[in-house]
């Protein structure tokens, strides 16, 4: 009973079992598309479509510099467009409905066009504009999913709850879409008509779980609007976004900051490693397949912790439990570093299985950072005054980009860098041992150096804690009663 009018909070109906799972699919359905894209394409242009590693390497960069502009100036718009619209509207599901044709179709034809375009500079510009489009409707749905959960939650309970939704839905999603694609790939070939299929079955299932995050989603929160209609014409000009807010976030909200460099941290130098995660098993484990039950094995241990979470929490802080993750975590990769240097022989199903648990225990900060975001636009808005929700997620977004951006490129480069030679893998031929050397040094090496660097953020410059919370609490509260107490003098 308690728990139901903790849920009416501020006259909201109650957040219901449908829209906690629908705000999971979002990112489920998301990450199905994406993992197509992030984990197999660097491999499936060098490879097969025999792109040049340095001119992939610059084309690789040229994406992910506009994808990292994308996302901010996607947040941006959405606040412009809604304080535009008429009142009631909803703010961000209707991006999220219009991104999904836009994924679908761009992901399909990233695999599906180029390889029948016989290479060239035709074949380049097909590759270079439709992953623009895919990324481009994923980064509409992104921001607007991220977004949403302010839009949805009136509390910090339902915060967090739709934040471990969100990660639920996160693992699931990358545990379907690891056991799917290297089946496909096992069984059509792993070739340009493989990787076809494969993004036939992702695009279809990632957009349809999609929609269903936007049918069983409600914008529910109407607190901000609510405010907003209380305050005077001059207090609404002081909530629109200005250039030198970002500044502000940055210098000022050491929450915020320790966020995108972990952020950095996780989706650079972690990316690192698993960019050559699938030569790890094709050229020094020689079996594709066997991907899909280390995804399998690393998504059912994330599930497992996910699901401990808030029996943990009422003991720590979401931020001790992510530390002890990375902290735990560093150790698996140590160990599985010596492992894979030391032991004679690999055994591939150890390999994998010591792999997914170390994955799982160091990837947990992601998923759940999701919790630590909203907290965040919370304690920014407590030490500026302002909150917008989709700008802020749009820059924290960035910072993810950025790693990314770091991460696509320099990876192409090292695999290169180490000796890979694609005419040995396609004749059915050994790599060299430098370069076998060098695989295993980035699948596993650089997991650790980010654990260490993520655990750093939350470790020296994470700033809230339960005063601070406090804090926030108290001034909210304030304003709210000042706001109610002008509007009751004015009537």
């Amino acid at each position: 009973m308690a728990s139901d009018l903790k849920n009416k909070t501020n006259g909201a109906p109650k957040l219901t079992l449908m829209n906690i799972i629908g705000y999971g699919c979002g990112d489920a359905g998301g990450v199905i598309t994406l993992y197509m894209v992030s984990g197999f394409m660097a491999r499936y242009l060098q490879v097969h479509l025999a792109v040049n590693p340095t001119l992939l390497a610059t084309i690789l960069l040229i994406w992910n510099a506009w994808d990292a502009i994308n996302d901010p100036l996607m947040g941006t718009i959405m606040d412009i467009c809604y304080s535009k619209a008429k009142p009631g509207s909803d703010k961000f599901r209707p991006w999220i409905l219009a991104s999904i044709p836009v994924m679908l179709v761009g992901l399909v034809s990233f695999y599906g066009v180029p390889p029948h375009m016989g290479g060239g500079f035709g074949m380049m510009a097909s590759v270079f504009v439709l992953k623009i489009i895919y990324e481009g409707g994923y980064t509409m749905m992104n921001i607007g999913m991220g977004s949403l959960l302010g839009a949805m939650a009136t509390n910090d309970n339902e915060r967090a709850t739709l934040a471990s939704a969100r990660g639920f839905g996160s693992t699931i999603g990358g545990m379907l879409a690891g056991a799917i694609i290297p089946q496909i790939l096992a069984k059509v070939g792993e070739n340009t008509q493989g990787y076809f299929m494969a993004s036939i079955v992702t695009g279809i299932l990632g957009c349809f779980i999609v929609f269903l995050h936007y049918a069983l989603t409600k914008e529910r929160n109407k607190q901000a609007a609510d405010l907003a209609a209380k305050m005077t014409e001059e207090e609404k000009a002081a909530q629109k976004f200005k250039i030198t807010d970002i500044w502000n976030i940055i210098t000022k909200n050491r929450a915020f900051l320790a966020l995108i460099l972990h952020s950095v941290s996780i989706c650079a130098v972690q990316a690192l490693g698993q960019g050559a995660a699938l030569y790890m098993a094709a050229d020094v484990l020689h079996d594709v397949g066997i991907q899909s039950v280390g995804s399998l094995f690393s998504s059912i241990a994330m599930i497992v912790i996910l699901a401990s979470a808030p029996i943990l929490t009422k003991k720590w802080d979401l931020v001790v439990i992510i530390r002890v993750c990375l902290a735990t975590g560093f150790v698996f990769y140590v160990g599985l570093l010596a492992y894979v240097f030391l032991a004679p022989t690999l055994i591939p199903m150890l390999y994998i299985l010591w792999m997914g648990f170390a994955t799982a225990l160091v990837t947990m900060s992601v998923q759940m950072q999701w919790g630590l975001v909203a907290e965040s636009i919370d304690y920014n808005e407590y030490i500026t005054g302002k909150r917008n929700e989709g700008t802020i997620y749009g820059f924290f977004s960035l910072s993810r980009r950025v790693g990314s951006m770091i991460a696509s490129s320099l990876s192409v480069l090292l695999i290169a860098g180490i000796g890979y030679d694609p005419a040995l893998t396609t004749a059915g031929l050994e790599q060299a041992a430098g370069t076998i050397a060098g695989i295993k040094w980035m699948v596993v090496g650089f997991p650790c150096v980010a654990a260490v660097c993520s655990f750093c953020c939350f470790t020296f410059i994470w700033n809230i804690n339960s005063d601070v919370r406090a804090k926030m609490a108290a001034w909210k509260a304030d304003r709210e009663a000042k706001l109610e107490a002008r509007t009751a003098e004015q009537a």
